[in-house]
């Protein structure tokens, strides 16, 4: 501060007392002081907008403002400016109101010396700085307590939609777990009725494909972005894909046709739709190349035709088969299928209708709900 010009605005109507101050600011050595000076504190405003001040010494009484009205007028027009108040009262309730208010000072006229005035203003411009300061800093700590708050908040609300995500999740995995629970005891109240129809080889490969078919539209759904939706149309091509190898099929012979259009359906209801499609399209395959008499023959590829539409919260999936194979309802082969199916829909209130056209056979299940 000693090497700096501190430039000053004296607001002073009598011409006594601003020559009593010039006097005594002469005197200090350092700093160097250079003085503005207005008679009326209107004049003093205006000298504030035009220039730059390091302090404003003031008087109260002055001829367009008495008392403390002049200060307050300073300070809301220029309130980052330090100003010491030079009054020729010595009213300790002024002093104490003015000082609160944001004065830096407050002196009396007359017991005011050069090293008491010099001090005081370089006091006053030093507990500015530092006020100013502390005022920055202030702010800057609200802001990041603002920041804080905020960024707490929307981790706070995050976590919280994380753990309703979670919840609901856990829920239905756990619907997902019991569902296949009550699945799976009915298919081996099916099987335990059936068993003695077929041999244990045709047993063990039957439940190694449901099992199967079960197990891969969870896998399905484990790398999908939703946990409760399936899109058929992948799982039904690779279930079918799945039987082909099983059964030693050459998929040059097979032909299949999906129109499904993207329908996404819950999990439990796929699970149904997959272990009926498994059923069915196992037993083709099983009696219609290994068991049937399809290498003798000189047709063309059989064909798959499998759609799929959902509405209203029904499903119905259309498949037509045309194959070499005997009718569906009069073969040996239909009986412990069509039992299983049935076992299966009429638990979960499904239904189906075999209907026949040549060798076609189109499969209809409706009103699957679950």
């Amino acid at each position: 501060m000693d090497d700096k010009l501190i430039k000053i605005l004296i607001i002073e109507d009598n011409p006594e007392d601003f020559r009593l101050i010039e006097e005594m600011l002469k005197e200090v050595n350092s700093p160097v002081f250079e003085l503005h000076h207005s008679k009326r504190l209107s004049d003093g405003l205006r000298c504030l907008v035009r220039n730059d001040f390091d302090i404003l010494l003031l008087d109260l009484s002055l001829p367009d403002s008495v008392g403390l009205d002049t200060f307050f007028s300073v300070y809301e027009q220029a309130p980052e400016i330090p100003i010491v108040i030079l009054s020729g009262f010595n009213d300790e309730e002024t002093a104490i109101k003015a000082v609160s208010e944001g004065a830096q000072d407050y002196l009396v006229k007359g017991q005011v010396n050069s090293p008491l005035l010099s001090r005081s203003i370089s006091y006053a411009i030093e507990r500015k700085l530092i006020e100013d300061e502390l005022i920055r800093h202030r702010y800057y700590l609200n802001e990041l307590v603002e920041k804080r708050t905020e960024e707490l908040e929307r981790a706070n609300k995050y976590l919280q939609e994380e753990i309703k995500e979670k919840e609901t999740l856990i829920d239905e995995i756990y619907r997902r777990i019991q569902f296949t629970l009550e699945l799976i005891s009915i298919i081996i109240t099916v099987d335990a009725s059936v068993i003695k129809e077929e041999d244990s080889a045709d047993f063990y490969i039957k439940s190694q494909t449901r099992i199967n078919a079960i197990m891969m539209l969870n896998e399905i759904l484990d790398q999908s972005e939703d946990f409760a939706m399936v899109n058929f149309n992948t799982y039904t091509a690779l279930l079918i894909n799945y039987l082909l190898d099983v059964y030693a099929v050459d998929k040059d012979l097979v032909k299949l046709n999906l129109d499904m259009g993207g329908v996404l359906i819950d999990i439990n209801t796929a699970i149904i739709l997959g272990l009926i499609l498994n059923e069915i399209i196992s037993d083709e395959l099983k009696y219609e190349f290994i068991e049937g008499n399809y290498f003798e023959s000189d047709q063309d590829k059989c064909e798959l035709n499998i759609s799929l539409k959902s509405y209203d919260g029904t499903v119905k999936l259309v498949m037509n088969y045309d194959g070499i194979g005997e009718d569906i309802n009069g073969s040996r082969k239909s009986k412990s299928m069509l039992k299983f199916i049935m076992t299966i829909l009429e638990h979960f209130n499904g239904s189906i209708e075999f209907i026949e056209d040549k060798k076609k056979i189109n499969l209809i299940l409706s009103e699957i709900k679950v």
